[in-house]
């Protein structure tokens, strides 16, 4: 402690404040230095008591190559701004996919279940790993429902028009070879997928007799996930189908 620290702080600060400025001063060490401001506050005293203490804001200040200039945006041309056809639109798809009652205590952190998985297994002695539901996926099943179908492609009609080809590049207006592969897996699959009568296996409990790539027909005629397990599968062809 040096001796007179504390009245040579309380001069700089009441100097500080009267003549209203700040002081640079550096802080960090000699591999990571930083530049802050020193902003002095004055006591702040009300009839209850003190409100705010004296004493100093501590502000990094940026390097000049951390500076972002704003570029202004073009007022001539003017911003394009969405129909009220969007917004209905955006508002329904919004509203088919909104979560009730949402809480982020609802979700377990499967990084943490993994890791108490572990344990128990260590502790337990045991030979396979408790499988882990990671909850923080996103809800396939959920977005592959009818209603929610709808209304994204509604959404997207909307903003994009009839003639948009999702599936081209920005470019030079050619698909890629990727996305010629994956148009036509789509047009095979639609193919095949038009020789089962899904609603009646369906309802006869008949979709577990087939095999997933039949099942896969389905999925990627009408643009659905194919991953996961069988079960998988068949409940998001119900799902789809309104069963």
């Amino acid at each position: 402690e040096v001796i007179g620290s504390t009245c040579i702080f309380i001069a700089l600060l009441r100097s500080m404040v009267n003549l209203k400025r700040f002081a640079v001063a550096f802080y960090g060490s000699s591999s990571r230095p930083q530049l802050v401001a020193l902003v002095a506050q004055d006591e702040i005293i009300s009839a209850g008591g003190q409100v705010e203490p004296p004493g100093m804001h501590m502000i990094y200040l940026p390097y000049s190559d951390d500076v972002r200039h704003v570029e202004e945006a073009n007022t001539n041309a003017g911003a394009p701004r969405a129909t009220d056809e969007q917004i209905k639109k955006a508002a329904a798809l919004i509203k088919r996919i909104d979560l009730k009652d949402f809480s982020v205590f609802q979700f377990a952190n499967p990084g943490l279940q993994r890791h108490y998985a572990v344990l128990q297994a260590l502790a337990l002695d045991e030979d396979d790993m408790p499988e882990i539901n990671d909850e923080t996926l996103p809800d396939e099943e959920g977005m592959a429902r009818p209603g929610v179908v709808k209304a994204v492609e509604e959404f997207k009609l909307s903003v994009y028009g009839e003639n948009y080809d999702e599936e081209s590049d920005t470019g030079n207006g050619k698909a890629s070879d990727a996305s010629k592969k994956r148009k036509t897996a789509a047009e095979n699959a639609a193919k095949e997928s038009a020789n089962y009568n899904w609603p009646d296996l369906a309802d006869n409990g008949q979709l577990k007799d087939l095999t997933v790539t039949e099942l896969k027909y389905y999925l990627t005629a009408h643009n659905l996930p194919v991953t996961g397990k069988k079960e998988v599968l068949i409940s998001r062809i119900l799902t789809h189908l309104g069963k």
